[in-house]
């Protein structure tokens, strides 16, 4: 089952550049990103490495910032993952929703993705995904993520069993250990069945913006990261092909989570019109 995103918007704060040291600017021609391995669409390991749109995000970034390469540091949960961009062992990662908890320690940048949690079921479930059909059920969350909170919040009635990375949460799932996987509309989608299982309900619980975090002080990354993704978007409002084939890839037509182009240029231009006051006219459909 395809999944369908409601254009929506995330807070952005920027800060000044930071002085660097010889040492320092060493060690800066490389990005150091932290990522979940197996978090489709955003990254998913290959025999040589990684892929997905995280990775495809990051080399955009990676040339805006003019670093020489990008190495990536897998986080062993979602509070390793945040913690190793507080304390610097990492420069960024992408892919986060956004909380405002989450935001008085890292700075997000621009969204270029939304989110919400949503649940993942048998295809002949008889649940509809409402609350009061979720009570007595047991569903399956990864430990600390947004989507987790959102669903101690909204189905009280539910109990949560806790896993600590998404691998193993899916794992779970298809194993028949918890009969409900909830989480992000995106990673749950790009893992579904579609002769197999259901995504509900149809509008997800808790909408949130998905972005790349560094670290309070990074101002320069910020704005590098910021300008990446602005001018990604922008060329894909303006019908570039390079840059509509890198994302549809992931996200659009033809993908696991089959958006339609038209989707993700609502989303951009809200976040371009909000964010930097541009209206871009491109035709639709090219």
């Amino acid at each position: 089952m395809r999944a369908f995103l409601a254009p929506a918007a995330a807070l952005l704060a920027l800060a000044g550049p930071v002085a660097l040291t010889p040492q320092a600017s060493a060690e800066s021609t490389t990005l150091k990103a932290v990522i979940f391995e197996e978090v489709k669409p955003l990254y998913q390991k290959t025999d040589t490495g990684y892929e997905g749109l995280g990775v495809d995000v990051l080399e955009q970034i990676r040339i805006q910032a003019n670093r020489r390469n990008v190495t990536y540091r897998v986080a062993s949960s979602v509070n390793d993952g945040i913690g190793a961009v507080i304390t610097g062992k990492a420069d960024i990662a992408c892919g986060v929703a956004f909380t405002w908890g989450r935001s008085t320690q890292v700075t997000y940048s621009l969204p270029f993705g939304v989110g919400g949690t949503r649940l993942l079921m048998a295809r002949d479930t008889s649940i509809d995904g409402t609350p009061d059909s979720l009570a007595g059920e047991t569903i399956g969350v990864v430990k600390d993520t947004a989507s987790a909170k959102v669903l101690k919040s909204v189905v009280p009635g539910a109990t949560l069993k806790n896993f600590d990375t998404p691998k193993e949460a899916l794992d779970a799932f298809y194993t028949g250990d918890v009969p409900i996987l909830g989480g992000g509309t995106l990673w749950l989608a790009a893992n579904s069945r579609i002769d197999k299982t259901a995504l509900l309900p149809f509008r997800p619980y808790g909408r949130s913006g998905i972005s790349c975090i560094v670290k309070q002080d990074n101002g320069k990354l910020l704005s590098s990261t910021n300008i990446a993704l602005g001018q990604m978007m922008q060329a894909y409002m303006d019908g570039d092909a390079g840059t509509r084939r890198m994302i549809n890839r992931w996200i659009g037509p033809g993908s696991d989570v089959g958006l339609s182009q038209e989707t993700i240029r609502s989303l951009y231009g809200l976040i371009l019109s909000i964010t930097a006051e541009i209206n871009t006219p491109a035709t639709p459909g090219i």
